[in-house]
């Protein structure tokens, strides 16, 4: 229970109060109207303090909760020192994700036909360009991978295997909420079903790392590799 609880105060509470508080504070504090607000709540600044508002106040809880277990964090979320070994199951994992992602979406389609062209709302136009892209690249290739891996990988299923559960159960667990929680968040307010495929093969090779790497390096490399992926394609290729 507790772990569930972590995982909507995580995913879903805190990204809602940051919303908020970004636009409250203009209105409050600066005395902006609310379409002065709501046009600045659409910049690359805005959108960038949003993640990482979320990110840093989702692992202030975390770390919060974990202190309350009298629990060492380095034991829940295992960093360590990153080395060679973490990098080469980066390098196999990445490949890995993108052959079993491939593969599951031929069968699934085979099944029930998907739209593969459907957009999730990142919050930053496709065409940014200068300091506006560097925010997006940070918002979304190195900051979710830290935060959700520490949250997903490191906690998550990290708590079921503390807790006796086998690598297979911890790790479908684990991605069943990971790629539901991706579900939602359609940029024209649809069910992402291709996002949550594909976030559920992620975390399965994600978990497959973090299990034989002992750390959660390889974990955050790939994630941020695959979501380096998404911006490459969105940003920078589809912008031209």
């Amino acid at each position: 229970m507790a772990t569930i609880i972590m995982v909507v105060v995580g995913f879903l509470v805190v990204p809602l109060c940051m919303q908020l508080l970004l636009g409250l504070v203009p209105q409050l504090v600066l005395g902006w109207g609310v379409e002065h607000t709501n046009v600045w709540l659409k910049t690359p600044v805005a959108t960038f303090l949003y993640v990482l508002l979320s990110e840093m106040v989702t692992v202030g809880i975390l770390a919060a909760f974990i202190a309350r277990r009298k629990v060492p964090f380095a034991r829940i979320i295992p960093l360590g020192r990153p080395g060679l070994r973490d990098a080469g199951y980066a390098i196999s994992g990445i490949l890995t994700y993108f052959a079993l992602f491939i593969l599951v979406l031929v069968v699934v389609q085979q099944i029930v036909p998907l739209d593969q062209n459907q957009e999730q709302a990142l919050g930053f136009d496709h065409g940014v360009t200068g300091a506006g892209l560097a925010l997006a690249f940070i918002s979304l290739v190195i900051l979710p991978p830290l935060a959700e891996e520490m949250l997903f990988r490191g906690f998550v299923y990290g708590t079921l295997r503390g807790q006796g559960a086998s690598f297979l159960v911890a790790t479908l667990s684990t991605s069943v909420v990971f790629g539901f929680l991706h579900l939602f968040g359609g940029k024209s307010g649809e069910l992402l079903w291709i996002a949550m495929i594909d976030t559920f093969v992620l975390s399965l090779v994600l978990c497959y790392v973090r299990e034989k790497t002992g750390k959660l390096w390889a974990s955050i490399a790939v994630h941020a590799l695959k979501n380096g992926f998404v911006f490459l394609n969105l940003f920078i290729l589809g912008a031209r």
